[in-house]
């Protein structure tokens, strides 16, 4: 203990009282001592503290420290501490506490740092695979128990700086191989000085065994372009000494072999997982060999196909799947499948080839055909992957909802049968006409089949009725419609329903003795027992012109037969009604009719009086098409007609019957109420009028458009004393008008008429309408002079036609065609009228023309302008006018002005000429001045001055 300083600082503290004294003692007094350099002396690991305490202390007392890293250093009995494996440099405390006076003392330990041995030997290695290379491993001494602090500062040499050090770990993975230098520093502790540790650290290259994707394949897929497959290909990064070896594939001759065949592989073995494992060794045994596999994955395969009928509305969507069971494993699996672009999944059991799953019903549409595409399965039972692509071609289907309803009915009544949603043979609703035909079960097991019939649909829904005469006898009837042209499925078009008979109904009569003058009646009835109503029925007699009841009767029962007598001997002459009446209020099925009632008239003393008629009547056949008949001869009675062919006939004539011209009918009449007929007859003779039909020189006539012929133009022939009526037809038809205007090639129909009775036959008359368009012109307007004195005949430039003649007149309509050498007249609009010669017919308009007479070169008609004038009213000269210029220049404007500019006339054609005054002044003579604007053909407008001389 040479090298170690002693420093024992004992404080006493004096107390009242000698026990007092020796009690605070026990436990010592603090110490604070300083070791350097513990690693020189193995004695350190058994330091006795309780021997540094000062004072008296007194054994028995506990040792403790705060200090969790020199907890396992001291045994807390004995106070002996172990320094060396205090690993820490700096302040170390240990307290020591005594029971008996309950007091405490420390004694603390400034301990030197220990930096561990220099390692410079080579023998600190690293992979350089390691990211976290801890350099304490490297500074351990050769005693056993000696350890470095781990306090210390590690630092790089600057010489091989990587910046790779965090603190004891060195990053060999990001520093790379190499050989780098470091130190490990304790610094100075009080009086104990600082220490250095050196390593010399080799970083060796690890091996690199190289990576390599999965390569997967599906079962079934063309392996032939793997038939030489090099694994060394597959591989990437991968250091180019290492050596091959596999699993039961057979497909590796050596370690230095790298090629296999993959098709070969799965030809002998089917689909699986092969492995095939590059190893490469380290260059030092500080790194470790290092294995990488490449992975070759054939994944069994669904490839099958799936099939399923088509589906009624209501059963499960099952689909059916078949697939080759060399390609999939026998297991449990989930099906991904498309509806249309809609996703589903479903579970199934596949086993052997053969499985089947059901679609969740709300992703199939009613009604329309729909796309089932599988997409994906996995495995369940085993788990295992299996390749995600499927080799299934899609398949399509339809569920369907086509329905028949029938309803429940009463014998012999008809039943309607709804069908809906029937598809079409390209599966829309089927709309328009389908040919249908049913098959209709009966309760005894019959079965008869329709017509075939066409039945209209709209929108997939259609009806049709079942006759009631199909339905005689009561029971369950199955009805099967068949309808031809619509979309074949599997579904079932029938329905049954219940047809229940008809209850019995209560029978009604009443027995007159003699209608036309009766004594008694008898009212019969006859009721059908009733389990659940009864029947009230009343009989009465009413007189029939004041429907006054004279008798009436009410009884009430549930049924049977019952006979009563109504005497009505004592009533008086007259019309009378006799009424049986049943109400009942049962409730029995097809019960249609609650109420029944049975009438007859009768009379006393009724037989009516004869009829009135005009013993002969003429019938104009034209008055009734066909043939007039019994119900055309006029006669008054009163009741109903009865004709008979002979005065003592018994077969009355139907009053349809066509009558015969000259024939003799009789007739009589019967009352309404009671068919009391009448005992008198009436003789009617009937006669027919048929006027000729009227004649005509042509039935073609000819005639002009322009002249507006009517039917009244046309000449007809009749006989003396008739007139002609006109109608639009041979037969029937509206009657014309004798002003009716003609149509060119329209047939009309004349009939004689005499007396307010026309002909049966017509005569056709077929007029011809000449139309003559109006004429062509190549202008509506003339250019001419009208200083050349034009006539019509400079109209003629104009005229277009070929084929017509061309008047010209000097009004619209009517008026005298003008001679070629009529003056033409200024302000004048004259009409060309077409004329054909040789039918004498006109245009019926005329199309008009106005006459430009301002058409003059000033040049070629001495156009001048006079330079003076002298207004003396001598008649000679006494206006300034210029000759000519209303006829070449029209709209011309002339202005006068004196020569202080002043105007003092303003004129055009209406008026040309100055008189020589200055409004009601005379203007003196002199100097004036003129401005004229021509007001054509852009000629300039013109100025000069004139001489006026009184």
């Amino acid at each position: 203990m040479n090298n170690t300083k002693l420093r024992l600082f004992t404080f006493l503290f004096f107390l009242i009282g000698i026990s007092n004294f020796l009690q605070a003692q026990c436990a010592g007094e603090n110490a604070t001592i300083e070791i350097c350099e513990k690693d020189a002396d193995s004695a350190y690991r058994n330091f006795d503290l309780f021997a540094q305490l000062g004072g008296s202390p007194i054994t028995g007392g506990t040792w403790a420290t705060t200090n969790p890293e020199n907890f396992y250093a001291l045994n807390q009995s004995t106070g002996i501490v172990d320094l060396w494996r205090i690993n820490n440099y700096g302040t170390h405390s240990f307290v020591y506490t005594n029971t008996v006076c309950n007091q405490s003392a420390t004694v603390t330990i400034e301990l030197g740092g220990y930096p561990g041995e220099d390692n410079i030997d080579g023998s600190a290695n690293a992979c350089g695979d390691d990211s976290s290379v801890n350099l304490h491993g490297f500074l351990g001494s050769n005693v056993d128990g000696k350890v470095q602090d781990f306090n210390g500062l590690w630092e790089e040499d600057p010489a091989t700086f990587t910046g790779q050090l965090n603190e004891n770990l060195f990053n060999a993975r990001e520093a790379g191989p190499g050989i780098y230098n470091f130190t490990y520093t304790v610094p100075d502790v009080n009086g104990c000085s600082g220490r250095t540790s050196t390593i010399i650290l080799e970083v060796h290259p690890p091996p690199n065994a190289g990576t390599a994707p999965v390569l997967t394949f599906c079962a079934g897929d063309d392996l032939s372009a793997y038939t030489a497959f090099d694994l060394s290909d597959h591989l990437i990064g991968e250091d180019p000494n290492g050596t091959w070896t596999e699993n039961g594939t057979n497909q590796l001759s050596d370690l230095n072999d790298t090629i296999i065949n993959i098709e070969e592989i799965y030809n002998n073995f089917g689909y699986g997982d092969f492995t095939f494992n590059y190893t490469v060794f380290p260059s030092h045994p500080v790194c470790e060999k290092r294995v990488s596999e490449v992975s070759i994955r054939i994944l069994p395969i669904l490839d099958g196909t799936i099939v399923t009928d088509d589906i009624c509305v209501g059963e499960s969507y099952v689909v059916e799947l078949t697939y080759d069971n060399t390609l999939l494993h026998n297991g449990d699996f989930i099906l991904q499948f498309l509806v249309n672009d809609d996703l589903g999944e479903s579970p199934t059991t596949l086993i052997d080839g053969n499985g089947s799953f059901v679609i969740d019903q709300g992703l199939v549409p009613l009604n329309e055909e729909v796309t089932l595409e599988v997409i994906g399965i996995r495995s369940v039972t085993p788990p295992r992957d299996v390749c995600p692509r499927v080799i299934v071609p899609p398949t399509t289907f339809i569920v369907t909802s086509s329905d028949i309803t029938a309803q429940d009915i009463c014998i012999q009544t008809d039943n309607t049968i709804q069908i809906i949603e029937i598809l079409d043979a390209d599966g829309n609703f089927a709309t328009g006409s389908f040919s249908t035909t049913y098959a209709l079960t009966t309760p005894n097991g019959s079965t008869t089949s329709s017509p075939t019939f066409e039945l209209e649909f709209t929108n997939g829904n259609a009806s049709f009725i079942v006759p009631a005469s199909n339905f005689t006898l009561d029971g369950e009837y199955t009805i099967r419609p068949t309808i031809s042209g619509i979309y074949a499925t599997s579904c079932p078009l029938v329905d049954t329903f219940t047809v229940t008979p008809l209850p019995d109904a209560i029978q009604l009569d009443l027995i007159v003795d003699n209608n036309c003058d009766a004594t008694q009646i008898d009212v019969l009835v006859d009721a059908p027992i009733l389990p659940n109503g009864t029947y009230t029925i009343t009989y009465d007699v009413t007189e029939l012109d004041s429907n006054t009841v004279l008798t009436t009767n009410t009884i009430n029962f549930t049924g049977g037969t019952a006979a009563y007598q109504i005497d009505v001997d004592a009533l008086p002459i007259g019309n009378y009604t006799a009424s049986v009446r049943s109400i009942q209020n049962d409730n029995t099925p097809c019960r249609l009719d609650f109420e029944f009632e049975e009438s007859e008239n009768f009379s006393r003393g009724g037989v009516p009086e004869a009829p009135q008629a005009d013993a002969n009547q003429i019938f104009c056949l034209s008055n009734y098409p066909g043939s007039p008949t019994l119900m055309d001869i006029e006669v008054t009675a009163d009741g109903d007609l009865l004709f008979y062919d002979t005065e003592t006939d018994s077969n009355i004539l139907p009053i349809s019957t066509a009558l015969v011209d000259g024939e003799d009918y009789f007739v009589t009449n019967s009352d309404p109420l009671t068919n009391c007929e009448g005992t008198d007859r009436v003789q009617i003779t009937v006669s027919f009028s048929d006027p000729n039909a009227p004649t005509a020189s042509t039935v073609n006539p000819q005639f002009c458009a322009e002249a507006i012929p009517t039917l009244a133009n046309i000449a007809i022939d009749v006989s003396t004393g008739s007139s002609v009526t006109w109608f639009d037809a041979a037969t029937g038809g509206s009657e014309l008008d004798a002003s009716t205007v003609l149509v060119d090639n329209q047939s009309y129909f004349a009939a004689t008429n005499n007396n307010g009775c026309t002909s049966t036959n017509r005569l056709e008359v077929t007029p011809t309408v000449i139309t003559v368009t109006p004429t062509s012109l190549s202008s509506d307007m003339l250019q001419v002079c009208g200083l050349d004195n034009p006539t019509i005949a400079a109209l003629r430039i104009l005229e277009n036609e070929t084929d017509n003649d061309v008047h010209w007149f000097m009004t619209e309509t009517d008026g005298t065609a003008l001679t070629d050498d009529a003056l033409l007249i200024q302000n004048t609009t004259y009409y060309a009228e077409n004329y054909n010669p040789l039918t004498g017919c006109s245009s019926a308009t005329r199309v008009p023309v106005t006459i430009d007479f301002s058409d003059c070169d000033p040049e070629n008609y001495g156009f001048f302008i006079p330079d003076g004038f002298s207004p003396n009213d001598d008649g000679r000269n006494d206006t300034f006018f210029i000759p000519n210029i209303e006829t070449i220049f029209p709209n011309f404007t002339l202005e006068i002005l004196n020569r202080y500019g002043t105007s003092l006339f303003k004129g055009d054609i209406n008026n040309p000429a100055w008189n020589g005054r200055n409004g009601s002044a005379t203007a003196p003579n002199g100097v004036y001045f003129y401005i004229i604007n021509y007001n054509k053909d852009n000629a300039e407008p013109i100025q000069g001055r004139l001489y006026l001389n009184r």
